[in-house]
């Protein structure tokens, strides 16, 4: 059964609240790659992770300062969505403010070219630690870039937790 082109079972629901039910999400970025970053900050993207971009993403993505010290990679076309949902936020609360000020002045747009090449801001990477080699991961509608080691230790700590929360999660 398709929908939209895509086949419905490469669309997975996911909650958006109990009153709204649940959105389809329609990108899905999946693996774990490691690849190089040259000496100007240019990072690589794989093909098996390019082809998973909308047409409305425009090769670009907007990297922002992720949790757990990697830096989150999402397409621009959902980037506006997480921007939207900012702009209702109320900014009178400033752990508020100091998230969006936190998050947005560290921000990048980058443009990818017909390679899957992009320049990401050197104090982007240096505040992942990343130098030469970067761990892309694929975290469902974003992508997540690691130093290698850090994304060793991570990996590390979810497989001893894995069996765990996943009981928990009900998946």
């Amino acid at each position: 059964m398709f929908l939209g082109g895509k086949a419905l079972g490469a669309l997975l629901p996911i909650p958006l609240s109990f009153a709204t039910g649940y959105q389809i999400l329609a990108t899905q970025f999946l693996g774990e790659y490691e690849v190089p970053v040259d000496d100007k900050g240019r990072i690589f993207l794989p093909a098996e992770l390019r082809r998973n971009f909308e047409p409305e993403a425009d090769d670009t993505l907007v990297v922002i300062r992720g949790l757990d010290g990697c830096l989150t990679a999402h397409p621009q076309n959902a980037w506006a969505q997480i921007a939207e949902r900012m702009m209702q936020l109320s900014r009178t609360e400033q752990k508020v403010r100091l998230y969006i000020r936190g998050t947005l002045s560290q921000a990048a747009e980058v443009k990818l070219d017909r390679q899957g090449r992009a320049s990401v801001p050197k104090n982007l990477l240096q505040r992942a630690g990343i130098t030469d080699r970067m761990v892309v991961i694929g975290s469902l509608d974003r992508l997540e870039f690691w130093n290698p080691e850090a994304w060793r230790t991570c990996l590390s700590q979810a497989e001893d937790s894995l069996e765990e929360v996943a009981e928990t999660l009900d998946l």
